[in-house]
């Protein structure tokens, strides 16, 4: 699993996030982030598209996005859905969010 540090203020895209099946990556799968330890109440909840940048495929996070993540651990949790199977994943990356010292 990847762990991404980021400093409260920072915008970042985090990634990127491969998902795999059978050893192949694949696209067409959705996100949410929420915080560590804490789990989605249904599968559907996992329902954000990714956001592609330098052709790969991750989350942006930080203010003045989806994600304004207060200092803390977040874990990253996927759906791929391909039918008849819809794994559920919750060890493709954690989000470490610092509060960043003053100077």
């Amino acid at each position: 699993m990847t762990t991404w540090r980021i400093n409260r203020l920072s915008r970042e895209w985090v990634g990127p996030i491969t998902v795999t099946k059978d050893g192949t990556p694949v696209t067409g799968w959705t996100l949410a982030v929420l915080p560590l330890y804490q789990t989605p109440a249904t599968a559907d909840v996992i329902d954000e598209d990714p956001t592609p940048l330098d052709g790969g495929l991750g989350v942006l996070v930080g203010p003045g996005t989806g994600h304004v993540l207060d200092p803390g651990e977040y874990t990253i949790w996927v759906r791929y859905v391909d039918n008849p199977e819809a794994p559920v994943l919750s060890d493709v990356g954690r989000i470490v969010v610092e509060r960043g010292t003053p100077r």
